[in-house]
């Protein structure tokens, strides 16, 4: 508990958006002495620059704006994840404006005010919500501290048992002590443990994203270089699996800028989907291509597998959701591996989405911008 309050009496950063300077001056002199740290944009373009390199607190988003209003602002603060959770105040001209703010609050604001703006209402306003997002912070680093410890006294029990497992099959195999029904119970002990080392590892992973402790160390490498890795490690699963494995990549493509090893962990997560929900004699088609722009270079993982429900696809990229086509396949995962995917996939700036039809496959993309470098 003490960590909370340390927490909540830091000084918030407000970031107040306005086209009138002149507004803007009088609340930051007006905010001069007061336990509020004031960040100020006068287009909803700079507050969208600002809350990128600044990441302020809480955001007060003025609606009446030439160019880009405050609703327009808000849909592009809340479609960029690395301003998705800033909490908005939406800031109205007129008393009696139901119309904008039901607008605003539909569009995910979390409270409102109207101009002229009332200092003290402000503050008060601006340190509730401070409260929350501060507590709910430090919550989600305490739960994320708990999985990593979770996880590490996991590991090493389950790394002992699969060891002593692989050993006594080994042993088995020289001198043949077992019978049948022990050596098929010492193989499903492997099995199992290997699926348990799986998800603890997952949820390793997914702890350290969530908890922002995973350090990238990205330069500009081109994408037939890391497929190719990718596409070496899974090729002997997809030829004992009957399934053909082919590529498409589109050539002098430019290169983008990743951490190549994270990467070609979204590269074998998507393939070995692909594997898992696609039928013996089927296809998995990789390819890479630029967008027409040139900004982005589009990789995508293609199957003629068994497909997914529209409805499914709303939820596909969450912890621990598991789509109908597992049953069909009776494929066992453990949710998180599509979850992993999109953090580090968001985390290198990039995005990824689904197309899929129940019955004839699905295409994962990763959208990738082009490095500056290249």
């Amino acid at each position: 508990m003490a960590d909370f309050e340390s927490n909540i009496k830091q000084i918030p950063t407000l970031l107040v958006v306005d086209d009138t300077e002149d507004n803007l001056d009088l609340l930051e002199f007006a905010l001069k002495k007061k336990p509020i740290h004031m960040l100020r944009a006068s287009s909803g373009m700079e507050c969208l620059e600002i809350a990128l390199r600044e990441q302020p607190d809480i955001i007060l988003l003025d609606i009446q704006m030439p160019e880009m209003d405050g609703f327009q602002t808000m849909e592009r603060l809340r479609a960029d994840p690395r301003t998705a959770k800033i909490p908005v105040i939406f800031l109205t001209a007129a008393k009696k404006d139901p119309q904008s703010i039901a607008q605003g609050i539909l569009a995910g604001a979390e409270e409102y005010l109207t101009k002229p703006i009332d200092v003290d209402e402000l503050i008060a306003r601006v340190r509730s919500i401070y409260k929350v997002t501060a507590t709910e912070r430090e919550l989600q680093k305490l739960r994320s501290q708990f999985m990593a410890m979770l996880v590490h006294d996991l590991r090493t029990p389950l790394t002992v048992i699969l060891g002593g497992v692989d050993y006594i099959l080994g042993v088995a195999e020289d001198h043949q002590p077992l019978d049948q029904d022990a050596k098929d119970i010492l193989v499903r002990m492997m099995n199992s443990t290997s699926g348990m080392i799986n998800l603890v590892n997952e949820l390793l992973d997914l702890s350290k994203y969530e908890a922002g402790q995973i350090t990238l160390e990205k330069k500009p490498m081109f994408v037939q270089d890391f497929l190719s890795r990718s596409l070496h490690l899974v090729k002997l699963q997809f030829k004992r699996k009957q399934i053909q494995l082919e590529t498409s990549i589109e050539p002098n493509l430019p290169p983008i800028n990743i951490d190549a090893k994270k990467f070609e962990q979204v590269i074998s997560n998507l393939l070995g989907n692909a594997l898992k929900f696609t039928p013996k004699g089927g296809t998995v088609t990789v390819s890479a291509k630029c967008d027409s722009p040139g900004k982005h270079v589009h990789i995508e993982v293609t199957d003629n597998g068994v497909g997914m429900k529209p409805e499914e696809l709303t939820y596909l990229f969450e912890h621990y959701r598991q789509v109908s086509s597992s049953e069909k396949t009776k494929e066992k995962g453990t949710g998180l591996g599509l979850a992993i995917c999109k953090l580090i996939v968001t985390a290198h700036g990039g995005t990824i989405s689904v197309v899929s039809e129940e019955g004839k496959g699905s295409t994962f993309t990763v959208a990738m911008p082009v490095s500056n470098a290249g």
